[in-house]
């Protein structure tokens, strides 16, 4: 069973739980060996990353060592990875799961996700092949990235598996508010990439002076400030970090509350 030390639960609509708080790993050179093995000794136990990311085989030799050294149990992982972006045939949405599998090290993963919808195959043939692994075993649960609303109420009218999450970018500047109503609608929820800023505009999130005054009454950072906005509307945060001490920061966001109030001027800052 999934245990977190550090991040509370949060229940999906297959009965699985996933903890609140992931690691998001994807271009980080030759770190992510030691990224993985910083963020399971900080308490992280949700790894997420994408074969599209070259990353996998160096988060699984690090799982493969931590788990031989008793750091961690691979029941204790939840484990997300992704469909390549450019195989969205029913056929290959095994292949590709079978291939993240053997570089990862893992007999199954917890969630599996299709990466985008940008694709000339219909959603609903890849859909199926998602499904196709979701009832061999191969994938606990399985979900969408980057999708919208029509795409999503496609999947529901067709699925005999429905997706526990949809990942999306989704910070204080980007909020996404429409998309969570949407998703909280469907008993999905949202995962959001980027929770620290992404590409909206050319301004720094972390620079924010609003931000900064609410982090400052808390006595933390602007960062988990953002991270904790999230959590307190039931959004899962994978926020990236090559730093030792920003990946203990960013999952360090249970010993305060944000008011009603600081929500509001959260909310205030969407540019979208």
């Amino acid at each position: 069973m999934i245990y977190s030390e550090k991040a509370p639960l949060l229940l999906l609509n297959d009965g699985f739980k996933i903890p609140i708080v992931g690691l998001g790993i994807s271009h980080t050179g030759n770190d992510t060996y030691r990224l993985v093995r910083d963020a399971i000794e900080a308490g992280y136990r949700h790894i997420d990353t994408s074969p599209n990311y070259g990353t996998e085989q160096d988060i699984g030799k690090a799982l493969k060592d931590l788990i031989k050294e008793e750091k961690v149990k691979r029941e204790e992982l939840l484990i997300v990875s992704k469909l390549k972006t450019e195989d969205h045939e029913r056929f290959r949405v095994p292949r590709d799961l079978n291939e993240s599998l053997t570089n990862l090290g893992l007999e199954y993963l917890d969630l599996y996700l299709i990466h985008n919808s940008r694709s000339t195959v219909d959603i609903l043939e890849t859909w199926k092949g998602m499904e196709d692994v979701h009832k061999k075993g191969l994938a606990k649960s399985i979900g969408v990235s980057n999708f919208n609303e029509e795409q999503i109420d496609r999947i529901l009218a067709n699925c005999s598996v429905k997706p526990v999450t949809n990942q999306a970018q989704c910070n204080p500047y980007n909020n996404q508010k429409k998309l969570l109503t949407y998703l909280n609608s469907k008993n999905i929820t949202l995962t959001a990439y980027s929770p620290l800023g992404g590409r909206v505009g050319s301004e720094n999130l972390l620079k924010d002076k609003k931000l900064a005054e609410i982090g400052h009454k808390h006595n933390v950072s602007a960062a988990q400030i953002a991270l904790r906005y999230q959590i307190q509307r039931d959004v899962i945060v994978i926020p990236k970090s090559v730093t030792k001490k920003y990946i203990i920061e960013n999952i360090d966001i249970f010993n305060f509350t944000l008011t009603e109030s600081e929500m509001h001027e959260i909310d205030s800052l969407n540019k979208t």
